[in-house]
């Protein structure tokens, strides 16, 4: 950042020495055409390196935005399932409960409700992600290697963090010839404790993935056992 400060500052002062430039009476019209080329130029590349630094500033703060557009979405603790008369079923957490009326925090802000209006309030049961493939996988096969790509997508109730999936190679015999794994990409999320990640899906996304097992060349591979892992943070 701070070379291109000092670069815009150098070009400044070489346009303002190119202006106060003088020629003789004879070549005038020449020199005219050749400054004004050399101004115009010079505030290309000035306008372009102006760019650069905006950029840089804006992906600079992009960190501390997202990590506070976070806070303000946070979801609240799903506690209570509130049952109405009607069948609607309110999920969130009670704040406040009297003879008359329930308030509960759900993920669209206060509701007060009527008890006249509830059938039932019971504890809420937890959510859970569930991954799993969507669709078929593919498979390229070399002598040392093989890669597979797919999909993975998330049919559960919440959302899924550090989804992954392992791939684990057999030959006829069923031992073992080689294993490894990937972490799927997907949404950019930013935990309580500060720590982002690009790797979480949302309930009903799903992204793809591509993972290569390296094995000795020649190796004789049988089957392969995919297995789907992830984590639920917060």
């Amino acid at each position: 950042m701070k070379q291109l400060s000092s670069l815009i500052i150098l070009l400044s002062l070489t346009l303002s020495g190119l202006a106060q430039q003088t020629a003789p009476k004879a070549t005038l019209t020449q020199r005219f055409f050749e400054l004004e080329k050399s101004l115009e130029e010079v505030r290309k590349e000035m306008a372009s390196l102006r760019q650069q630094v905006r950029e840089i500033e804006v992906r600079a703060s992009m960190p501390t935005i997202r990590a506070e557009i976070n806070k303000l979405v946070q979801a609240p603790e799903i506690t209570h399932e509130i049952v109405l008369n009607n069948g609607t079923v309110v999920r969130g957490k009670i704040t406040q409960e009297d003879l008359s009326k329930v308030i509960i925090q759900t993920n669209i802000g206060e509701l007060l409700i009527s008890k006249n209006d509830i059938k039932i309030t019971r504890a809420a049961a937890k959510l859970h992600a569930k991954c799993s493939l969507d669709g078929p996988i593919s498979t390229k096969v070399f002598e040392d290697k093989t890669v597979y790509t797919g999909k993975i997508k998330n049919e559960g109730e919440r959302r899924a963090d550090f989804p992954q999936i392992a791939f684990t190679l057999y030959d006829e015999a069923t031992r073992l010839v080689a294993k490894d794994s990937v972490i799927v990409s997907g949404n950019f999320f930013v935990f309580k404790s500060g720590v982002q990640t690009d790797a979480t899906i949302l309930p009903g996304q799903s992204f793809p993935f591509e993972c290569t097992v390296t094995y000795p060349a020649g190796s004789k591979i049988s089957y392969y056992v995919p297995k789907i892992t992830w984590e639920e943070f917060e």
